[in-house]
């Protein structure tokens, strides 16, 4: 996330104050062409959703969501300088996605579960995607935290990376997934807790691909087509 958007979200909060950030249950910003940014923050909220989309140009968006049960949020932008970044954090049964159409294009979803939460004793069940169709040295990076995770990365084109970071509780069910087609990528899968599974397949030429899993219940797989590649799995 760049200065521009850190300042725009600083600005709400001194302007407004935290609990006047609360948002509704619903949220959603269009924005099409030129330098566009937006900032969504929902608090203490059940079935909440929110969503940024931005056509072109200087792109920034970022949603956070705090406190809540069965939440969403979506941020698309086709094209452009983009920067996405959703954090969810104490929350149970929430999905985030960011769809960026190719250019600058660096992505980040961090969700964290929690025990605390009145209406689960688990903080579990997240879902996260990023897609990155295309372009050069774009960024993507998944963190997760709490029962029953599951993520998704897809980046296509040059000298991409690929970060998945997963840390399960007692309950266990970490899943992990990334895909990705050209030359020079890496991709890095981190999985502690139960039931393990990590999957990263790459097609082109000069990729790395790294999987790490501590704890039990262990499996995962490295595909790779093309020539050049390097692929390093650490089970224990």
């Amino acid at each position: 996330m760049n200065i521009k958007l850190s300042a725009l979200a600083l600005g709400i909060t001194l302007a407004y104050g935290a609990t006047a950030a609360m948002a509704a249950d619903t949220a959603s910003v269009e924005q099409i062409g030129n330098f566009n940014s937006a900032v969504i923050e929902q608090w203490d909220n059940s079935g909440v959703t929110a969503s940024v989309y931005a056509r072109g140009d200087g792109n920034d968006g970022f949603v956070s969501q705090n406190d809540a049960s069965r939440a969403e949020a979506s941020i698309s932008a086709t094209g452009d300088r983009n920067d996405a970044v959703i954090v969810q954090q104490n929350v149970d049964y929430v999905g985030a996605y960011i769809n960026q159409g190719a250019s600058g294009g660096d992505a980040t979803i961090r969700q964290t579960g929690s025990s605390f939460l009145w209406w689960n004793n688990q903080g579990s069940s997240q879902w996260a995607t990023i897609n990155q169709t295309s372009g050069w040295g774009n960024s993507a990076t998944i963190t997760q935290t709490g029962d029953m995770v599951g993520a998704d990365i897809n980046q296509r084109g040059y000298a991409n990376d690929a970060v998945i970071n997963q840390h399960g509780l007692d309950h266990g069910f970490n899943e992990a997934t990334i895909n990705q087609r050209g030359v020079r990528n890496d991709a890095y899968i981190s999985q502690n807790g139960r039931d393990l599974d990590a999957t990263i397949s790459q097609a082109g030429g000069w990729n790395v691909a790294v999987v790490q899993q501590r704890g039990q219940g262990y499996s995962a797989s490295v595909t790779q087509v093309g020539y050049g590649n390097n692929a390093y799995v650490n089970q224990r």
